[in-house]
């Protein structure tokens, strides 16, 4: 038995020896002089243990590894001289990743002393991954080299998926993707072994939803490197941020604490600080800025075009909480996307900050190609104008995930989409003096010609949504609105103009829809469609052709204050849907707004209320027009509702909204019983106050103890203004 077991370690040994012995090496050189003269040629001809040797030069190309467990080395391998490093590069010329490890390749798969470059990732989905490296269910090695000025969707420097990469003096710099990783993107159960002796360095890489790194359902990732973007890192750079720890000796941006100031005409050398010394990028200032609940901060826009192909902007711009944006003005303030990426990023729970008075245009992604919204992220949107997406575009505007913005005064105008211009879903947005005209969803899978809403809460308050279409022979229908599933508020809306192929030129329903003081008409096939399950609930408005008007089987509510008459616009820019003198929407509004709290003007700028009550629709008759822009208050800026249930048992929901975001912290939220005691009190800045808040009272006081079944008053209030709402506790 000894001798057997002597014998087979002998032929073991033998064996290892004698693969050593013949494992090749294959020399690769543009010249000629070698055996090949590209890269994948010598991947192809070798065999497990050998080594490919490539000689200086660029060599542009995609490689596979195919499985092999082999070195490929500049001369750094034999030499160790840094200089290979540089002057021999991978170039993917953006025709896929750089190099791909696919094939269950393990640690002795090793790529040694290159630049690796300008690759664009390997299609995924809709998608990319890995500009300059992507590594699927394999375990490489990674050394001395350079990986930079890759693009992927995610991962734009590396992708890992399900796989663990050995990383020995790698820089990652200057890589882009278009949502996960700039720098690496780490993707089920991957992770990387960082080097303490040899470490690595990963900077100044974009990404939307983060910068620099990214980890999706994997376990906590040790970063041990030299040279890190930020000293200490928040979750703009690596998200989730509890996802990793971090060793870090150097960085490369000193974070500013206060506003900073971009122009086209600026320098990314400058300091930022000034107008006179303005950055030229806005990626840059969101780089550099640092803002907390203590300190919010904005980025100051001057007026000119921001685009890649004028000032080398990375869009989209990845969102920070507590930075606002915010343009000189909306007409000459320009985010131009080139039809190349979305425009903006808001997701991960970005909050408390806006963005304010430009113009989005040629934007270009399928969900959102201007904006795209989500994971409980709730930005403000004010005085913008969203226009021109790119016609292969899905949307526009995209909101999901438990998503509230803001919008205000924005225009979305002449986007020809394939779906629908804004799609918000499973979300709650709020928009107010918007302008919808000039959409057009294509014939594939189009939804509304305006907005679509799916298991949504949305308000829509002193809108103007007009000459939209949806022409999908399936799905087109909402010619201006779809409101599907959730609870829908439309107050002080005209909804004309629009087409819709299917059914509800103006409007669509299929969930649970109240229309107050608006107006729809003269729009195509019926006025307003419903599903079998809708419920619509109308009063105060004027609807074309009545009860008539309406088409589909849903329940209709049909109740006071309703007309049927040409609202007699008066046609004409700047105002075309106005009110002439002789309509019959003046004065024949709601004769009570109490809790509806509509904005301090409509449309054109004139005070809501005129002459004692409020006009049906989203203008508000007055002898002259003029453009009046009145002071921000408290009760115009506030959207308090009736709590729901009421009555209740064990608890209820109280919600409001309010425009006047920069002063939140200090509203506070009180209940009080029939004698005036205070029960229970919510405050902003402990309950963290936001554009859309909901409170849920468990029916307890300050001590924590259940109160006697009864009548009680919330009141909500700041700096002495107050709104006051009634609710019931029953047993």
């Amino acid at each position: 038995m000894l001798k057997r077991k002597t014998l087979l370690i002998f032929v073991i040994i033998s064996l290892f020896s004698f693969s050593l012995l013949f494992s090749d090496t294959i020399i690769v050189d543009t010249t000629g002089a070698g055996d090949y003269t590209t890269i994948q040629e010598g991947i192809n001809a070798s065999t497990n243990g050998d080594t490919v040797l490539v000689y200086p030069g660029t060599y542009i190309e995609n490689i596979n590894y195919n499985g092999k467990n082999i070195t490929v080395g500049s001369l750094y391998l034999t030499t160790h001289d840094n200089s290979y490093i540089h002057s021999t590069i991978i170039d993917g010329n953006q025709n896929g990743s750089v190099v791909t490890f696919e094939s269950g390749e393990d640690s002795t798969a090793v790529l040694c002393g290159f630049t690796i470059q300008n690759g664009s990732g390997k299609p995924y989905a809709s998608s990319s991954r890995g500009g300059g490296i992507f590594s699927s269910e394999t375990n490489p090695t990674i050394k001395n080299s350079i990986i930079k000025n890759n693009t992927a969707g995610s991962g734009g420097g590396i992708c890992c998926s399900s796989s663990i990469v050995s990383l020995f003096e790698v820089i990652i710099k200057n890589n882009y993707a278009g949502f996960n990783g700039g720098g690496i993107c780490f993707i089920d159960n991957s992770s990387a072994i960082f080097d303490f002796e040899h470490r690595c360095s990963i900077f100044l890489n974009y990404g939307s939803n983060s910068c620099d790194l990214r980890s999706i359902r994997c376990n906590t990732i040790d970063v041990i490197i030299d040279t890190f973007t930020v000293i200490e890192p928040k979750s703009y750079f690596a998200y989730p941020l509890e996802g990793f720890t971090f060793d870090i000796l150097n960085f490369k941006v000193e974070p500013v604490n206060q506003d900073l100031y971009v122009s086209p005409d600026g320098d990314n050398a400058n300091s930022g600080l000034s107008e006179n010394e303005p950055l030229k990028t806005i990626s840059l200032a969101l780089t550099k800025i640092a803002a907390d609940s203590t300190h919010p901060n904005i980025i100051h826009l001057a007026n000119g075009v921001y685009s890649p192909s004028l000032t080398n902007e990375m869009f989209p711009l990845n969102c920070r909480s507590y930075v606002s944006i915010i343009g000189a003005d909306e007409e000459n303030t320009i985010l131009d996307g080139d039809n190349l990426s979305h425009i903006i990023a808001c997701v991960f729970g970005d909050k408390h900050f806006s963005i304010e008075n430009m113009t989005m245009q040629n934007g270009n992604y399928s969900n959102g190609s201007t904006l795209y919204i989500g994971y409980n992220s709730s930005p403000v949107f004010r005085n913008i104008t969203i226009k021109e997406s790119d016609p292969t575009c899905y949307r526009a505007v995209y909101c999901y995930e438990n998503s509230n913005p803001l919008f205000e005064n924005v225009t979305i105008k002449d986007n020809i989409v394939e779906m629908t211009p804004v799609y918000c879903v499973d979300s709650s947005p709020i928009f107010s003096n918007c302008i919808i005209k000039n959409n057009t969803t294509s014939s594939y899978a189009g939804a509304s010609g305006g907005i679509t809403f799916a298991g949504c809460n949305p308000i829509i308050i002193n809108c103007l949504i007009y000459n939209n279409e949806a022409n999908d022979w399936i799905w087109g229908k909402g010619g201006g609105l779809w409101l599907g599933s959730g609870n829908s508020e439309i107050l002080n809306v005209t909804v004309s103009d629009n087409y819709a192929s299917i059914s509800g030129g103006g409007i669509y329903s299929s969930g649970n829809t109240f229309i107050t003081n608006s107006i729809v008409y003269n729009n195509s096939n019926n006025q307003i469609g419903t599903y079998p399950n809708a419920e619509l609930a109308i009063s105060y408005s004027d609807i074309q052709d009545g009860e008539a008007g309406i088409g589909g089987s849903g329940t209709i509510h049909w109740l006071e204050g309703n007309i049927d008459s040409i609202p007699q616009f008066v046609g004409g820019d700047p105002y075309s849907y106005a009110l002439s003198a002789g309509s019959p929407c003046i004065d024949t509004g709601t004769p009570d707004t109490t809790g509806l709290h509509l904005p301090p003007t409509d449309l054109a700028g004139y005070p809501r209320i005129f002459n004692g009550r409020i006009d049906i629709g989203a203008y508000e008759f007055q002898d002259t027009i003029s453009v009046h822009k009145p002071d921000t208050t408290f009760i115009h800026n506030l959207y308090l509702f009736n709590n729901t249930p009421n009555p209740f048992k064990e608890s209820t929901t109280i919600s409001f909204i309010s425009a006047d975001y920069e002063r939140i912290k200090d509203y506070t939220l009180s209940i009080y019983n029939t004698k005036g005691q205070l029960v229970k009190r919510y405050n902003g800045s402990k309950d963290d106050f936001w554009v859309r808040t909901e409170i849920v009272w468990d029916g307890t006081n300050e001590e924590g103890k259940q109160v006697a079944p009864g009548t009680y008053l919330y009141k909500l209030e700041y700096n002495g203004n107050a709104v006051v709402r009634k609710m019931v506790k029953i047993r």
